[in-house]
């Protein structure tokens, strides 16, 4: 046999191979897998394909955020006190160590407290509140919007992963959200117009950076709640 007419029939037999190897298979595109197998939020981590940070955070809200901060945060000025003393030693007590990026650490916390004021001068708006025993002086500050700055919320747990979300726009979104349900759920129901004089209790987070001043915190609520005798 001719070798031009040898390599010509070992062509065709090597695509009939194929052909049938193909046939006996099923195409998946590239990150499928990684869903079929990581979970009803799990995306390819390159394009975040599928995300939905509200179906997300109503799915982690009530199951596993709120339950998360009431076995888990610290009064609130019990973690300063030791910040004070140590932030290093504090946030390997109390706070979760961020790793990669700018070091940081994020403290759950709670408190009962007076509102001083509600701050609208900006649209960052905060209630100044008074720990209790209160002695009527401000001495630290939730923000409520409707402006809410920072991740706290979306950082403070350790379930929340960035590979669950898909990048960066998608993992920002899902703080976004976050911050969002809190205020639908917490700051909306109250009058912020007679806010101030009220006793209420708190959950909520902050980050801490190693050049930030602890003086300077400001806490992300995640729940706030009226104390009895102050609900309408």
């Amino acid at each position: 046999m001719a070798p031009r007419t040898t390599k010509m029939l070992s062509v065709l037999t090597t695509l009939a191979v194929c052909a049938s190897l193909f046939g006996a298979c099923t195409v998946v595109k590239i990150g499928e897998e990684e869903a079929d197998e990581g979970g009803r939020f799990s995306t390819w981590t390159k394009t975040g394909t599928g995300f939905d940070a509200v179906e997300y955070v109503e799915a982690v809200w009530d199951e596993q955020i709120i339950p998360a901060y009431e076995e888990m945060a610290v009064d609130y000025e019990t973690v300063m006190a030791a910040l004070r003393a140590d932030r290093t030693a504090a946030a390997e007590q109390y706070g979760r160590v961020l790793q990669g990026g700018e070091p940081a650490a994020v403290f759950k916390v709670r408190g009962a407290a007076v509102v001083v004021e509600f701050d609208d001068t900006s649209r960052n708006g905060v209630f100044r509140i008074d720990l209790e025993p209160a002695d009527g002086e401000a001495d630290a500050t939730l923000q409520v919007g409707p402006v809410l700055r920072g991740t706290a919320i979306r950082d403070s747990v350790d379930f929340i992963r960035f590979t669950d979300v898909g990048n960066q726009l998608q993992f920002a979104a899902l703080a976004s959200e976050l911050n969002a349900r809190m205020a639908r759920d917490s700051v909306e129901p109250l009058d912020l117009s007679t806010i101030a004089g009220k006793r209420i209790s708190f959950l909520g987070a902050f980050k801490l950076t190693e050049d930030e001043a602890i003086n300077d915190v400001v806490i992300t609520p995640v729940r706030i709640d009226l104390a009895a005798q102050d609900q309408d």
